[in-house]
């Protein structure tokens, strides 16, 4: 009896010994479906808070939109800022790139109306409830002696959604937070470079990140990932902590026309690696599910390699890059699942 009680005590010190070992803390794991409140910024945490909506878009013509809404708080250096960042990738065989940064505090958010411009003085916002089936987006900016002018309408989106209340916790004091608004839809609206205008149709996503701290100094890579597929939609969003590899932070979701499921990361092992202008990234990586699950990604098409710095001068960007620890580079592009052909359209980023 004495014998089993010490083996019941040993056996409860290394679960709680495990358990305290854990950086990442992850919520509940049941489906919770998003409010139209959870479209809106957060309220500041932190002195290096940031937070951004990321949309991607699949146009039938072949081209594709990035854009991403952010707000940034770099204490210490650059102060406090709202940036809208667009990529537009074979757009009649060219890709175009511009970005805008204004100060946080000309960002208003419209609670009537659920529209987040990031300067009343200039057009660049987001508008509309996914769940009402009325969300917008627009981008009119100029660069280069080029005039852009982006409407995409979200059609008919399937309903928002995250895992539990949406909160990873990263060690003791910092977390992540996790919002998948829109995980696929229809979209249609235009696109104009320099008024030629031209109707689209495609489909689109959207997920809706913050962090309570700088990227760099709680990440070394991030995996986003997302398809139609012939029943339904998949993608996920992965994050690899910096000081603790072996862990992963995010979600995986899959959609099959009835039925919704959500994986998490128990980690994520780089198998192999390419060399793209200097550097080496991920080509083939290996998503280990808590289930006993997994998938392999084969990052086998590069279509568009950016720096977050990319705007600024070299002597700022030394500054910058020193403060920050590091920059983040995102690869986009698509990859093959394991040995199928099927497909997905992905964005890595990694901090060098």
């Amino acid at each position: 009896m004495k014998q089993s009680l010490i083996i019941v005590f040993c056996l409860f010190i290394l679960h709680s010994v495990s358990f305290a070992q854990s950086y990442v803390q992850k919520p509940s794991s049941e489906i919770a479906y998003l409010q139209p409140k959870d479209l809106k910024p957060n309220e500041k945490k932190g002195a290096y808070y940031n937070e951004h909506w990321t949309y991607h878009i699949i146009l039938d013509n072949g081209a594709q939109i990035y854009l991403t809404y952010a707000v940034s708080h770099f204490a210490g250096i650059r102060g406090s800022a709202s940036s809208g960042r667009l990529s537009l990738l074979n757009w009649e065989g060219e890709d175009y790139r511009v970005a805008r940064e204004y100060s946080l505090n000309d960002l208003v958010f419209y609670e009537d109306t659920y529209k987040m411009t990031l300067n009343p003085e200039r057009s660049l916002w987001f508008e509309g409830k996914p769940s009402d089936n009325n969300h917008r987006i627009f981008y009119r900016t100029g660069k280069d002696g080029i005039l852009y002018d982006i409407s995409i309408n979200f059609d008919n989106p399937f309903l928002g959604f995250t895992q539990g209340d949406g909160i990873f916790k990263l060690g003791d004091d910092d977390e992540l937070g996790m919002f998948t608004h829109i995980p696929f839809s229809n979209v249609s609206g235009f696109v104009a470079l320099n008024h030629d205008t031209v109707k689209v149709t495609g489909i689109g996503f959207m997920n809706h990140v913050y962090e309570t701290n700088i990227a760099t100094r709680l990440f070394r890579s991030s995996y986003a990932f997302n398809q139609k597929t012939d029943k339904g939609f998949e993608g996920g969003f992965f994050m690899v902590p910096k000081d603790h590899p072996n862990e992963a932070v995010g979600y995986a979701y899959f959609y099959d026309g009835k039925n919704l499921t959500l994986k998490n990361p128990l980690n994520i092992v780089v198998l192999d690696r390419q060399e793209i202008k200097g550097q080496k990234i991920p080509s083939l990586i290996s998503v280990n599910y808590e289930d006993g699950s997994n998938e392999n990604f084969h990052f086998d098409e590069i279509e568009e390699r950016i720096s977050m710095l990319d705007e600024l001068s070299g002597f700022k960007r030394m500054l910058v890059k020193r403060f920050l620890g590091g920059e983040i580079l995102f690869y986009r592009g698509q990859a093959k699942i394991g040995n199928t052909d099927n497909r997905v359209f992905f964005n890595i980023s990694l901090i060098d």
